[in-house]
């Protein structure tokens, strides 16, 4: 079925921004099929078609044409040249690729970033095969071509928003937080960490979303010291006066964008809240703030990371063993740079540079013994200057008020 008109424009949007970044000369081949089993990011990102068949689409700085099986023809948006084949794609591919004046392909290929690492081997095998150079055309002048990852690209594409996609996120966020203002109104001592997922999953039938990373872990949801912080599904720990709650959650709507973001509750007991966790709150806060101060274009993700790390260290607290911060969009990690430190397990992503436009979470915590997990988690755009939030900063501790 295509995409509704609002979906479309999302995405058409991003195609012209595609095209904007490629050089003369170069030719962005995105290759897919079977994409309702095995999803390529880039093609749901620009063109938000589903193919049987294997299925190419073509992006230059001026063309965007799609080489699809007859029966996906009609569900190709409006913005591509529409190509559809029966037997064979092969000569409709070197025909394209030779009137598009194509120089360099570009292939999604990363070693590091998965969203630009959609092309499988057994389809790579395939492309370049169809563009091999053959004697056995007649008056097939296919040019000598350089291949090359549309990582840098991609990773940028993706990274960097349109303000529509600045106010798709926004509606995700605002969602999200909504219904964390309901839950904190509903829940009870004596609810289990399933009770809570349970209760956020109904807000999300109720409202037409759905969990931002799935049914089955999203909300990541911690009750009290014995409930270690990790992405396991919400388990039976409950809810006891001076317990703390940390939930970890978002929304995914319609359009296909989503949020992520951290948030930390107390159930009263009519006592003050422990100085011990109150500290260890503040230190989180100054953390986060420490790395949106550093947030800035041009930045390298990883000098990011390194402010909010020195400052949660400085406070008396072990660092935090994941990176600060990741894209959010279209997927909850988002691709692009990444805000983590200089650990082989993130490759080159945390190399690339922050860009204006670019949507962040940042996001920290620490165990605090004897009472629970402090963890928060906040949704930022880059800006020539501080970011700005998208999130509704939690700025203390809240109470859980039912």
């Amino acid at each position: 079925m295509a995409p509704n008109t609002a979906v479309n424009a999302l995405q058409d949007g991003k195609r012209r921004q595609a095209q904007a970044l490629l050089q003369d000369g170069e030719v962005w081949l995105i290759a897919a099929r079977e994409s309702g089993v095995r999803p390529e990011p880039a093609l749901t990102l620009v063109a938000g078609v589903d193919v049987t068949w294997d299925s190419l689409f073509l992006l230059t700085r001026d063309e965007a044409v799609a080489i699809v099986g007859r029966f996906d023809a009609d569900a190709v948006p409006p913005g591509w040249t529409v190509y559809g084949y029966d037997a064979d794609l092969r000569d409709l591919l070197r025909a394209e690729v030779t009137r598009l004046g194509a120089r360099r392909v570009l292939l999604n290929i990363s070693e590091d970033d998965p969203l630009c690492d959609g092309l499988t081997a057994g389809l790579e095998r395939r492309v370049r095969g169809w563009l091999a150079p053959a004697s056995d055309l007649a008056g097939d002048d296919l040019p000598a071509l350089e291949w090359g990852s549309a990582a840098p690209l991609l990773g940028q594409l993706r990274s960097v928003k349109t303000p529509a996609e600045h106010a798709a996120i926004r509606g995700a966020v605002n969602l999200a937080e909504a219904h964390l203002r309901e839950m904190a109104a509903a829940a009870r001592p004596g609810w289990t960490e399933r009770d809570v997922a349970a209760f956020l999953h109904g807000l999300c039938r109720r409202d037409g979303a759905e969990p931002s990373w799935g049914w089955a872990a999203c909300p990541n949801v911690h009750v009290g010291p014995d409930s270690r912080p990790s992405h396991a599904p919400p388990g039976d720990h409950a809810l006891r006066p001076g317990a703390l709650l940390h939930i970890d959650y978002g929304v995914r709507l319609s359009h296909g964008y989503c949020s992520d973001i951290q948030r930390v509750y107390r159930l009263p007991d009519g006592n003050p809240v422990p100085e011990e966790v109150q500290a260890a709150f503040r230190a989180c806060w100054q953390a986060i703030q420490a790395g949106a101060a550093a947030l800035r274009p041009g930045t390298p993700g990883y000098a990011v990371d390194a402010a909010a790390r020195a400052a949660l260290i400085a406070a008396g607290y072990p660092e935090y063993q994941h990176a600060l911060g990741h894209g959010l969009g279209r997927a909850t990690h988002d691709g692009g740079t990444l805000l983590g430190p200089r650990w082989p397990r993130y490759g080159q992503t945390v190399e690339g540079p922050v860009r204006e436009d670019e949507v962040y979470t940042l996001e920290l915590g620490v165990m605090v013994a004897g009472h629970g997990f402090i963890g928060l988690e906040e949704d930022v755009i880059v800006r020539d200057g501080p970011p700005e939030w998208l999130s509704a900063r939690q700025d203390d501790l809240r109470d859980l008020t039912g």
